[in-house]
C-alpha cells in the first residue's frame, strides 16, 4: 500500500495553496469578474464529476479529480478576498478640496509630530484608511476620536532612492493604506468620540504605556515590557534592533507566537488545580479564552493570531477527543488570517513566522540516539535543534529583508530563551502593580536585571569574531532558489532518491551563477544624492568604500547611515563608510571634496544653504554642473544665476514646502532646470 500523500495528511493545504495563489494573482491583475467566472467554472466541473461518479466504479475512477474544482474555487476566493480588501482608489475630486471626517484607529508620537491612521466615515466616500502626519503633537488625541480636516490626500509613493524598500507597496499590502496627507497639527479638529472595541483596547494599551514610561524602570526595560507584554515594539531604537538582529534573536523584540506560547503555558500551569477537580476541559477553555483576550488586547497582529488559532485547534482536539496534526492547525491559522487580511501574505513578519514554525514542526525533533534520561539535557538538545532549524529556514529571507546573517543564533537563543518566560511573568505582574497605582522596588530590580542580562548576551555574542555578517545582499531569485534547494535536499535525505540531489545541485549552480552575474553587473564606482526628509546625504563610492558628505551641516554617523541605506550598500558591496567633516578637503582618484564644492563623476557640484557659498564666490561667474540646494537655503534663484553658470538645481527632499514652492515657481519663470528630489527621487550616477 502506498504511503498517504501530503494533501491527505494535511487537508487544509488543498485550500490554502490555491488561496495564496489567488492573492498573488490579484497583485498582478485587479479584477472582480475573473474570480467569479472561476467559481462558475469550478462549480460546473464539480457537477460533471458528480454526474460521472454516481456508480461505485465512477467514484473510484474520478475521485482524485475532485481536487480540481476545489482548487479553482479556492483560488477564486483568494483572488476575490484580495479584491474586496484592497483599498479603493479615490478620484481627484474626492481626495481634494473637501472636508473629510474619520475615526482615529491608532496614533504614533515622535518628538515633533504625530502619525495617525484614520478610517474615513464620510457616507459619500468608500470606506478606506488613510495616513495623516502632522507638524506638532496633540497629546489629547485618542484612538476613537472623530476628526475632521481639509483634504488634500496624496497617493503614497516611493522616496526614489536606489535599493530602498517599496514603502508604497508595504503600506498598501500590510496596512491597507493608499493615501496620506501632511498638515499642521492645529488643522486637524476633534469633532467627536465614537470608540470601537479595538480603539478601546488601543487606548488601554496607551494608558499602560504611559504608566510604564513614567515608572522607575530603566529605559531599556521599559521598552521591553511595552514590546513583549503590550505588543508595541515601535519604541525600541534602531541600534538595539540591529544588535539583536545580528545576534540572531530579533524575534525576541516583537510579540510573536513564541511569547503567546509562553503565556499559554503560564496560564495552563496556574490552572492546574482544576485537574484535581476533574475539570480538565474547563482548564483548556479558560487558557484558550485568556490567550484570545490577549490577542485582542494587543491588536490582533498576524503572529499572535496565528499562534492563538493554532493553540485553539490543538485545544479543540483535546476537548472533542480528536487527533491533532500541528501542520494542519498551522495551515488553518494561515487560512484564517488570509481570509480576513489577505495583505498579510506580503508582511515580513507573516512570512518569517509561518516558515519558521512549519520548519520547526517538520524537522526540529530530537533524534532517538541523542535522547537522554535527564529532562534538562533533552530540553537543551531541543533548544539547539530548534534554533538550527529556524536559522536554516529563515536565513535567506532574513538576508533578503535585513541584509544580516547571524551564525551564533543558536548560542543566543540557548542563553536568552530560558529567562524570557520569567521576564514576561514579572512584566505582566509589573503592569498589574502600576495599574493599581503601586510600586514594588523588588519587581523593578528583577526586570532590570533580566533586561541587562539579555542585552549583555546580545552584545557578547556580537563581539565574537565572525558571529555575523552585515551587508549581505540576496535577491528575490536567490530566496526562491534557496528554498527550492533546501526542499530538494530534505527530500533526498528522506527518500534517498538521487534525482532530488541532482536537482539540488543544479539549483545551487543556478544560484551561484546568478550571484556571479549580479557581481559582474554591479557598478564599482558611482554617486548618489539621496532623497531624505531630514537632510541631503551625498554618497560617492569606489571599489567597496563609500564617502558620505552631508552639505546641510547635519551630524551624520556611519552606523545610522548604514541602517537607513542598508539595501543599497549591500547591493553595491560597500563595506566601509567614511563620514566627511564639513571643513575637510579630500582628494581621491577621480574625485575631490572641498565643501561646499565637490568634483565627482566628472561633474562639478556646489552646495548652498549655510551661507558659506556666498563668501567663496568670485567676481566672475563660476562654471558648475549642478547646485545642491539644501533645506537651509533661504535665498532666491536670481542670486544664484547672477553668481554662477550652472545646468541644474538639485532641490533637497528636506526643504519645507513654504521655501520649495516659491523657488520652483521662480525657477520655472527663469527657465532654470531643476531636479526636485522629493518628487523625482535620488540623483544616481555610476560607471556602467
Amino acid at each position: 500500500m502506498s504511503s498517504p500523500s501530503v494533501l491527505s495528511r494535511i487537508p487544509v493545504l488543498r485550500i490554502l495553496v490555491p488561496f495564496i495563489a489567488g492573492i498573488l494573482i490579484h497583485g498582478l491583475w485587479h479584477c472582480w469578474w475573473a474570480p467569479l467566472l472561476l467559481i462558475v467554472i469550478g462549480a460546473a466541473i464539480y457537477l460533471l464529476l458528480s454526474f460521472g461518479s454516481r456508480s461505485p466504479q465512477g467514484r473510484l475512477r474520478w475521485r482524485s479529480y475532485f481536487i480540481v474544482p476545489l482548487a479553482l474555487v479556492a483560488l477564486a476566493l483568494g483572488w476575490l478576498s484580495a479584491v474586496i480588501h484592497c483599498p479603493p482608489k479615490l478620484t481627484d475630486e474626492q481626495r481634494n478640496h473637501t472636508v473629510m471626517a474619520g475615526r482615529v484607529a491608532s496614533i504614533e508620537y515622535t518628538d515633533f509630530s504625530m502619525r495617525l491612521t484614520v478610517d474615513l466615515i464620510d457616507k459619500d466616500l468608500p470606506p478606506c484608511r488613510v495616513l495623516i502626519s502632522t507638524r506638532g503633537c496633540d497629546y489629547t488625541m485618542r484612538a476613537g476620536n472623530i476628526v475632521a480636516w481639509h483634504a488634500a490626500l496624496e497617493e503614497i509613493g516611493q522616496m526614489g532612492n536606489p535599493g530602498e524598500m517599496d514603502y508604497a507597496a508595504h503600506m498598501l499590502h500590510t496596512q491597507g493604506i493608499r493615501y496620506q496627507q501632511h498638515l499642521p497639527e492645529d488643522h486637524l479638529k476633534i469633532v467627536g468620540y465614537s470608540p470601537t472595541l479595538m480603539t478601546l483596547m488601543a487606548n488601554m494599551r496607551r494608558d499602560l504605556q504611559l504608566k510604564v514610561f513614567n515608572s522607575l524602570l530603566s529605559p531599556g526595560a521599559q521598552q521591553f515590557v511595552v514590546a513583549l507584554i503590550l505588543g508595541n515594539s515601535n519604541f525600541i531604537d534602531k541600534a538595539t534592533r540591529q544588535e539583536f538582529s545580528a545576534a540572531g534573536v530579533a524575534h525576541v523584540l516583537a510579540l510573536s507566537g513564541l511569547h503567546v506560547g509562553f503565556i499559554a503555558l503560564i496560564i495552563w500551569w496556574l490552572m492546574f488545580p482544576l485537574d484535581y477537580l476533574g475539570l480538565k476541559k474547563v482548564r483548556l477553555v479558560i487558557t484558550l479564552a485568556a490567550i484570545a483576550l490577549f490577542a485582542v488586547f494587543t491588536g490582533l497582529s498576524p503572529s499572535v493570531v496565528r499562534a492563538t488559532v493554532m493553540i485553539g485547534f490543538v485545544f479543540a482536539t483535546q476537548v472533542f477527543h480528536r487527533r491533532s496534526i500541528s501542520l494542519n492547525a498551522l495551515s488553518m491559522a494561515a487560512l484564517v488570517i488570509l481570509v480576513f487580511t489577505p495583505a498579510a501574505l506580503y508582511s515580513v513578519g507573516f512570512q518569517l513566522s509561518f516558515i519558521t514554525v512549519a520548519a520547526v514542526l517538520l524537522f526540529a525533533k530530537v533524534p532517538y540516539w541523542l535522547e537522554s534520561k535527564y529532562q534538562v539535557v533533552n530540553s537543551v538538545y531541543s533548544t539547539i535543534i530548534v534554533s538550527i532549524v529556524a536559522m536554516l529556514a529563515t536565513v535567506a529571507l532574513s538576508a533578503h529583508y535585513f541584509h544580516t546573517v547571524s551564525f551564533m543564533s543558536v548560542l543566543s537563543n540557548l542563553l536568552i530563551l530560558p529567562v524570557l518566560p520569567i521576564f514576561m511573568i514579572l512584566g505582566a505582574l509589573f503592569l498589574l502593580v502600576i495599574a493599581a497605582g503601586l510600586h514594588w522596588p523588588l519587581l523593578d530590580w528583577g526586570l532590570d536585571a533580566i533586561y541587562r542580562y539579555i542585552h549583555w548576551v546580545a552584545s557578547a555574542v556580537n563581539a565574537i569574531p565572525l558571529s555575523h555578517i552585515n551587508g549581505v545582499y540576496v535577491s528575490t531569485f536567490g530566496v526562491i532558489a534557496y528554498f527550492i534547494i533546501m526542499t530538494l535536499a530534505v527530500l533526498w535525505l528522506y527518500r534517498r532518491d538521487y534525482r532530488y540531489l541532482l536537482g539540488a545541485g543544479c539549483g545551487l549552480i543556478a544560484l551561484l551563477g546568478h550571484s556571479l552575474w549580479i557581481d559582474a553587473t554591479t557598478p564599482k564606482r558611482g554617486l548618489v544624492i539621496f532623497n531624505s526628509f531630514s537632510s541631503t546625504p551625498v554618497l560617492y563610492y569606489d571599489n567597496g568604500k563609500g564617502y558620505v558628505w552631508s552639505p546641510d551641516d547635519e551630524d551624520t554617523d556611519s552606523a545610522t547611515f548604514a541602517r537607513y541605506y542598508a539595501g543599497f550598500l549591500a547591493r553595491q558591496n560597500i563595506n566601509e563608510l567614511v563620514i566627511l567633516p564639513d571643513d575637510t578637503t579630500l582628494r581621491l582618484d577621480g574625485a575631490l571634496f572641498k565643501p561646499p564644492y565637490a568634483h565627482l563623476m566628472g561633474r562639478r557640484f556646489l552646495a548652498v544653504g549655510s551661507g558659506k557659498w556666498k563668501f567663496m564666490s568670485t567676481n566672475h561667474k563660476q562654471e558648475l554642473d549642478d547646485i545642491i540646494v539644501t533645506k537651509k537655503f533661504h535665498g532666491n534663484a536670481i542670486k544664484l544665476k547672477e553668481l554662477y553658470q550652472f545646468k541644474c538645481l538639485i532641490l533637497s527632499g528636506a526643504m519645507y514646502e513654504t521655501t520649495l514652492k516659491p523657488l520652483l515657481i521662480e525657477c520655472d519663470s527663469l527657465g532654470i532646470n531643476t531636479h526636485n528630489l522629493s518628487r523625482q527621487g535620488a540623483v544616481s550616477l555610476n560607471d556602467r
